[in-house]
């Protein structure tokens, strides 16, 4: 078969897997727009639910699981006592979340190193802000903001498709994302110029000043667009692959000679009660550990309880968006108060470190806000380019057979 053959046959291939699952990835790709700086901007919308420190009594547990039994407060953080300016302990705020949700046996606690800055907290999967200083619940469920981004990350993931429907979006948006991938090498190889030269190939890769008509400038924005974005756009539907696939996990574990690992299985944890060591204690530990490995400067730290029987694990984070080498988690026994483990991205194995920048990869927060960046610019791109392949479609399948048939018929 000679290459004008193979080149033929890969550009129909193309043409039709873009038509069959373009509308798939085009809503792939603007979700994914949508998503770029999602942490920072679920970050900033709790910051406005951050208080002016405030002098508090120094009430009771009890008292301050009354405060959270109130109504949920509108934001309003205005408020006058008296005593000491002292935030709430994390064993105040478990014992509030007990409260609110007492069947709840998994509990996370957020603390923001920043004076004033509302509580996060989950028990199971219902999230609270609380006040620093009183206890107070500031807000309950996601909030605005991240209900919005939750709902835009179900149509990335499932089309917004639930219960027992879900598995059928998750499966359209996998195929999708596989057909995506082909469409990258192929068109790579349809990219390629007929001569190659440096004429032939500034005619790729850059735009023209003036374009000859509609399908000129289409064309060349196809071709032009799709080659500055090939490798960002390569890179993040190639890990989408690991969300979707038990061989891509395989693959990427096997490739380190390792094994995925099996799913934990957790003994039932009915009561989150503080053991001998309270929790506050084991978050000052933290504390004292994170400025002893310079970490002094975290950002965020989070507490987990109810994984474990007589544990507690910290997240210490010096980033918002979790970022693996900026973060490292510690685990401490709530009996006796020693660390039991110091678990950083290098005490993984190769196979899970690989698994986790290849997460990251994905969504570009491996590179910080420039890959979160770069990820959301080349998903914006992947819109354009699905736009100018339907329209060139549209032209070689329908428009031009229409025009050389009234051209026929107007002939004698």
């Amino acid at each position: 078969m000679s290459a004008k053959s193979i080149k033929k046959w890969v550009f129909w291939a193309h043409l039709i897997a873009g038509l069959i699952a373009g509308i798939f990835v085009l809503c792939m790709s603007f979700t994914g727009v949508l998503l770029t700086y999602e942490r920072q901007i679920v970050e900033f919308s709790e910051r406005r639910y951050d208080v002016e420190p405030i002098h508090v009594n120094t009430n009771s547990a009890k008292q301050k699981n009354e405060l959270a039994s109130t109504e949920v407060s509108s934001g309003n953080s205005s408020g006058t006592s008296t005593g000491s300016s002292t935030r709430i302990s994390t064993d105040d705020v478990v014992s509030i979340l007990q409260t609110l949700k007492p069947d709840e046996p998994h509990i996370y606690v957020r603390l923001v190193n920043q004076e004033g800055a509302a509580i996060p907290a989950w028990a199971g999967r219902h999230s609270f802000l609380l006040h620093p200083y009183t206890g107070e619940v500031l807000r309950e469920g996601e909030g605005s903001v991240g209900e919005f981004f939750h709902l835009v990350t179900d149509f990335h993931r499932y089309l917004s498709l639930a219960g027992d429907y879900r598995v059928i979006g998750k499966n359209i948006t996998a195929y999708a994302n596989l057909v995506f991938i082909f469409l990258i090498v192929s068109g790579l190889y349809l990219w390629l110029p007929k001569r190659f030269n440096l004429r032939a190939f500034k005619q790729q890769i850059l735009l023209p000043k003036t374009y000859q008509n509609s399908h000129h400038r289409n064309r060349q924005w196809h071709f032009v667009f799709g080659i500055w974005c090939l490798i960002p756009l390569f890179v993040i539907a190639l890990t989408a692959t690991i969300f979707h696939f038990d061989w891509a996990n395989k693959a990427i574990y096997g490739a380190f000679g390792e094994s995925i690992p099996a799913r934990e299985q957790h003994e039932e944890i009915t009561s989150l009660a503080a053991d001998i060591v309270p929790y506050e204690t084991l978050f000052k530990a933290a504390q004292q550990h994170a400025n002893a490995n310079r970490y002094e400067d975290w950002y965020s730290m989070w507490m987990e309880i109810g994984e474990h029987k007589h544990e507690a694990r910290f997240f210490i984070d010096k980033s918002i968006g979790h970022r693996q080498e900026l973060a490292y988690s510690l685990f401490f026994d709530t009996q006796t108060g020693e660390v039991t483990q110091v678990l950083r991205k290098q005490d993984w194995s190769l196979g899970g470190q690989a698994w986790g920048t290849a997460r990251f990869l994905h969504t570009g927060e491996y590179f910080g806000v420039v890959g979160q960046t770069v990820a959301g610019g080349v998903s914006l791109f992947a819109c354009m380019l699905v736009y100018t392949g339907i329209v060139l479609a549209w032209r070689r399948l329908i428009t031009e057979p229409r025009r050389r048939q009234r051209n026929a018929e107007l002939q004698p």
